[in-house]
């Protein structure tokens, strides 16, 4: 396991040099920049979906329990590829020695660092107003409100600095919709805690993407299941209902090395 780690870490590496020295050779960033949908992250091979970390409160004294699995059932098979789920049961309560001292009631993932000899990789979407997810909500209809999506930028990794916003499921049937968020309407919370300044999202530098489920803030249990097959960003031209996104899943991902673990996985 930390050979293939490593293996994924200097593989990376060089791939950040080849596109370092193609931007310089070709004279990229002279050109007017593209707005069109890009595709951040998608979880349509066994490799995409094991490249997240996991957290919830049983890590510190809770019941929850948490999953993200490839999901090659007739509810991914509806729009032709596997796709990713995140899963488990939420409880409220606690270890008894830790009533009153802990907050239970949730659960999430995010995406993995990347990280290479050069630093860790970060997206720029600075020309990109929206943040997309193609999501399938399943589990108990009563928290289908509690989802929220985190962000996680650079300046923000050392203080456990999150922005974060609802995901707003609209749909109650079980099948894929669509939701735009808006970079603006992201707030920020450290540890846990929402900031008392208006602070806004640094887009050049997003580190990493996730979704958590928090049942505890609205006193919710049970089952909780969210379907995700891929994330992207965009802009008011691109806001199509119930786009599938600009997904570019091919047999040759499953071979990506991209795909494969980090040596960091800390939630």
């Amino acid at each position: 396991m930390a050979a293939s780690r490593w293996s994924t870490f200097w593989r990376r590496t060089g791939r950040a040099f080849q596109d370092q020295s193609r931007r310089i050779i070709n004279m990229e960033g002279a050109e007017l920049p593209n707005r069109g949908p890009r595709l951040l992250y998608s979880f349509n091979t066994p490799e995409q979906a094991s490249d997240v970390v996991l957290g919830c409160d049983a890590d510190v004294g809770g019941f929850s329990s948490v999953n993200f699995a490839l999901d090659t059932t007739s509810e991914s098979e509806r729009i032709g590829r596997p796709t990713g789920k995140f899963f488990g049961n939420l409880r409220l309560d606690v270890r008894p020695e830790l009533v009153g001292r802990i907050n239970s009631g949730y659960a999430g993932f995010k995406t993995e660092v990347r990280s290479t000899l050069f630093g860790k990789v970060t997206d720029n979407v600075y020309f990109h107003d929206y943040l997309a997810l193609r999501v399938r909500a399943a589990g108990d209809p009563v928290l289908h409100k509690s989802y929220v999506v985190n962000v996680q930028t650079l300046d923000g990794m050392s203080h456990k600095t999150v922005w974060q916003q609802p995901l707003d499921i609209r749909r109650q049937d079980n099948d894929w919709e669509t939701v735009y968020l808006p970079f603006s309407k992201f707030r920020v919370f450290t540890i846990g805690e929402p900031s008392p300044y208006l602070e806004y999202i640094d887009r050049e530098n997003i580190l990493t993407v996730g979704v958590a489920v928090l049942g505890g803030n609205h006193h919710a249990s049970g089952p909780y299941e969210l379907g995700l097959d891929s994330i992207w960003v965009a802009n008011e031209p691109d806001l199509v209902e119930d786009s599938p996104g600009p997904n570019t899943y091919t047999s040759e991902n499953a071979a990506d090395p991209s795909s494969l673990t980090d040596p960091e996985k800390t939630l």
